[in-house]
């Protein structure tokens, strides 16, 4: 049973301990500083002996330790040290966690902590719930001034049935055993975690959410930084906004309405090419080529839905049809009518590949991509290029 010295200290770094067993790259210790993990917070790096630990796992009530290559015997008292680095920034972010959720769930006692994501490359929390940057941003003002009022972080234990009736924040369906590890920061926030945490709020110097994103299933990512990385991201954020604020001409308070306007506008115009586009697409003209008629366009803004409707009547009446729609990328319906020889598929290959589209269907029906949708032309010259070739 190996000691876990990481919950008796948790800025304890540098130790000596014995290899208590030894299976392949794997070692145990009689005690560790190292935590192995669990619950989102990520494991500890470090060394033993002047060796890379890569990774720390927990298993039949030991510490495990991977150390590829090494040759330390059972028995050898060695060195072994933490990446404390690494750790401190874990344990910030961990507690930064706590606090967050905390704050949350007070503006919305329906939000659900689905999981989290601790480590020094991705500080994240996922919810079940709906959460806006308006309710960020209160959560985030909370969770600074308790920073700023360096409350004491505190570990204690209690019994299961106590840490229901005291209503401590806890799935308590996932706790094995009669006892419940408790963090608790004051009045702030009050949840069991067997991880580990700093000793105050003060430490982890402030806390900034980067980025809120869909996760899934009615759930919501919470990207956050702590300490330098949240006064650094922080300063990036606000010089973008300013250097936005001065390209759309508007002052930096009046920049998320000056962009919901242009966004309205823009989507005005989508709409109104999108008409034009259709417009164009019911006045289409064919042209003879090789005996064939071949109806041939590129239409900005056009639902591919329209497209494959207008190719399947020209198809239905005998001819051909290459339409393209381009907007961010382009899209491409080619059809065929049966007796003209043409082969949309072989079209795809010899036509949309070399410009990096790709696409499928059927000898007489088929629609692609192409990224570039300033390859419009060229494709549509490739694709009646190739008609004069049967």
């Amino acid at each position: 049973m190996t000691v876990r010295l990481y919950r008796r200290d948790p800025y304890l770094f540098e130790f000596e301990a014995t290899v208590v067993r030894s299976e392949g790259d794997w070692l145990a210790l009689d005690g560790s500083a190292f935590y192995p993990g669990g619950g989102g917070q990520a494991a500890d790096r470090g060394r033993i002996q002047g060796l890379e630990v890569t990774d720390v796992e927990e298993a039949g009530g030991e510490v495990w330790h991977r150390v590829p290559g090494h040759s330390l015997a059972e028995g050898l008292m060695a060195w072994c040290s933490v990446d404390w680095q690494r750790r401190y920034d874990v344990m910030r972010g961990h507690t930064a966690e706590h606090m967050l959720f905390s704050a949350l769930e007070r503006a919305d006692p329906s939000l659900e902590l689905a999981k989290i994501d601790i480590d020094e490359r991705l500080k994240r929390l996922t919810v079940k719930g709906a959460v806006d940057w308006n309710a960020a941003l209160q959560a985030q003002r909370e969770v600074n001034r308790a920073i700023a009022a360096n409350i004491e972080v505190e570990r204690s234990a209690m019994e299961r049935d106590e840490a229901d009736e005291e209503e401590v924040r806890a799935k308590l369906d996932r706790i094995e055993g009669d006892m419940v590890e408790v963090v608790e920061i004051g009045d702030f926030d009050r949840a069991a975690c067997a991880g580990i945490h700093v000793m105050e709020t003060g430490e982890l110097g402030a806390v900034l959410i980067s980025r809120i994103g869909s996760g899934g299933g009615g759930e919501v990512n919470i990207d956050f930084e702590v300490g330098e990385k949240a006064m650094e991201k922080a300063l990036e954020l606000a010089n973008l906004s300013l250097s936005l604020a001065d390209d759309m001409g508007c002052p930096v308070e009046n920049l998320a309405a000056t962009v919901r306007n242009a966004r309205e506008e823009l989507e005005r115009g989508r709409a109104a090419l999108r008409e034009l586009s259709r417009l164009a697409l019911g006045a289409l003209e064919p042209r003879e080529v090789v005996g064939l008629q071949v109806h041939a366009g590129s239409y900005p803004q056009l639902d591919r839905k329209e497209m494959r409707e207008a190719a399947e009547r020209v198809r239905n009446a005998g001819g051909v049809a290459f339409l393209v729609s381009t907007a961010d990328k382009a899209d491409v319906v080619l059809a065929a009518a049966d007796g003209t020889g043409v082969d949309c598929l072989r079209l795809i290959d010899s036509c949309l590949r070399p410009m990096g589209g790709s696409g499928g269907g059927r000898p007489g029906f088929a629609q692609g991509g192409l990224p570039d949708p300033s390859l419009a032309g060229d494709l549509l010259d490739c694709l009646v290029s190739s008609l004069r070739q049967l």
